[in-house]
């Protein structure tokens, strides 16, 4: 892909909505981020079209993930909390893993907390401390991870908060919170799943929250987060594509605005190190047979990704076809039918596959359903499973929870989506998503115009 694609033309819209308040030329807009790749990217899209319009724009992000926000371009970039991909990806994680079920559970709920304080530390320097060098933001964009540090912190300086979110992870009657088990139910039966859901959640969390705002002087709350964004008439920003969930941007209205997926432009992208579709080992092992099956299972290594991908190449092998893997995953020997690499451009490689299988990840899925592939989700958790639900409940693919997978179970859903009639499917829903650059600009749009209404 390059500058001149229609998915990036200089004719889609940019800038500042015509009608409505706009937002002061001064504006500081702080993007806080946490988690993985996934998680931080679309706000790492976001502050490069704010920047780009002449805003000044801090992106905080996890240590082992500013360096992407860093080489992409955005200008003030700070380290938050713990390095994510080093905690969850350690020896000692691993091991963890390998050990019983309280092993497990103990060292997760100990990672939790230590992500927790070193967050919360970094939140108040800064924002709160003597001297804070964003003690002066106009608005917050917080990620779903953040968005209940990012209440409290816009309650407490007074500003304005957006949420980004990347998936349809709050109380609508299209979707329940078990897509899968819920498909068949009513509308409200759909949105009794959420309330039940944000309960128990704030149950097993909402100390933590409170744990917080006392320390920043704020008083306790006593209810789930959803009912008080949507009371505070806090916008959420739905940065994924309206197409995948039919008559969800209509029940949801302005509060909840459904822009599509966000991606980087090209010219930003080329600067990561990430292989193209144009790096002549990767070029000449494309054209000497026909297009792989792209893996991935994400950013995070782990032996059960590790395992899912050894079940995917060998059934995709038995198919006849051969497989380009991506990411940091022990693989087997390769041989002529297969091909591993890092990080790749998927803007740049997708379109030279014939088929994709992975764990869900939102962006992930973006890229493949964008590049009209069809797509096999083996999901573990998060969102994963409720985008596994999609592909398969929209006709463009299969879904096969990772702990579920074989050899012979992977065979069966390869076998499926590369069907004529899903291939076609998935080619024709390529053809019905919004732009990313259109999605970046509207998500821009909103934030500035939130900022202006303030």
């Amino acid at each position: 892909m390059t500058v001149s694609d229609p998915l990036w033309s200089s004719s889609s819209p940019s800038g500042p909505a015509p009608d409505g308040p706009t937002a002061p030329e001064c504006m500081h807009v702080a993007i806080v981020l946490y988690g993985s790749r996934g998680d931080i990217q679309p706000g790492v899209c976001l502050a490069l079209e704010l920047q780009r319009r002449g805003r000044r724009v801090t992106v905080l992000a996890p240590p082992n993930l500013t360096t992407l926000a860093d080489e992409v371009g955005v200008d003030h970039v700070m380290p938050i909390g713990l390095d994510e991909r080093g905690a969850w990806s350690s020896d000692e994680a691993i091991a963890a893993s390998r050990r019983n079920p309280l092993s497990r559970w103990r060292f997760a709920i100990s990672t939790i907390r230590s992500g927790f304080a070193a967050f919360d530390d970094d939140l108040i320097g800064a924002f709160l401390a003597e001297d804070a060098p964003l003690a002066d933001v106009d608005c917050l964009v917080v990620a779903p991870l953040c968005q209940d540090r990012g209440l409290a912190l816009a309650d407490r300086l007074g500003v304005e908060m957006v949420v980004l979110r990347h998936g349809p992870m709050s109380e609508n009657g299209v979707v329940g919170a078990l897509p899968r088990a819920t498909a068949r139910w009513s509308p409200a039966a759909k949105r009794r799943t959420w309330r039940i859901a944000d309960r128990v959640t704030w149950a097993a969390t909402g100390w933590n929250e409170n744990a917080f705002r006392r320390r920043i002087g704020l008083p306790a709350q006593r209810g789930p987060l959803p009912g008080r964004l949507a009371a505070r008439g806090t916008c959420q920003i739905q940065a994924f594509d309206g197409t995948l969930f039919d008559g969800l941007s209509a029940e949801w209205g302005p509060t909840r605005p459904i822009v599509g997926f966000l991606d980087l432009p090209p010219e930003n992208r080329r600067q990561l190190d990430e292989i193209d579709a144009d790096s002549p080992d990767l070029a000449a092992w494309l054209s000497a047979g026909d297009p792989p099956v792209f893996i991935t299972f994400g950013s995070m290594a782990s032996p059960a990704h590790d395992a899912a991908l050894r079940c995917v190449t060998r059934a995709a092998r038995r198919l006849g076809r051969r497989c380009l893997v991506a990411g940091d995953h022990r693989t087997e020997p390769a041989d002529d039918g297969t091909f591993v690499v890092g990080a790749v451009d998927h803007a740049s490689v997708l379109p030279h596959c014939a088929a994709a299988v992975h764990h869900g990840g939102a962006g992930t899925t973006a890229a493949t359903l964008r590049a009209g592939l069809p797509t096999m989700i083996c999901a573990v958790t998060a969102d994963q499973p409720l985008w596994a639900h999609r592909v398969r409940a929209m006709g463009v693919g299969a879904a096969i929870r990772m702990s579920a997978l074989t050899e012979d179970s992977a065979c069966v859903g390869l076998g499926s989506i590369l069907t004529m009639s899903v291939r076609s499917s998935a080619a024709d829903l390529a053809t019905r998503m919004t732009p990313p650059n259109r999605s970046v600009a509207a998500a821009a749009d909103i934030v500035e115009e939130r900022v202006g209404v303030r």
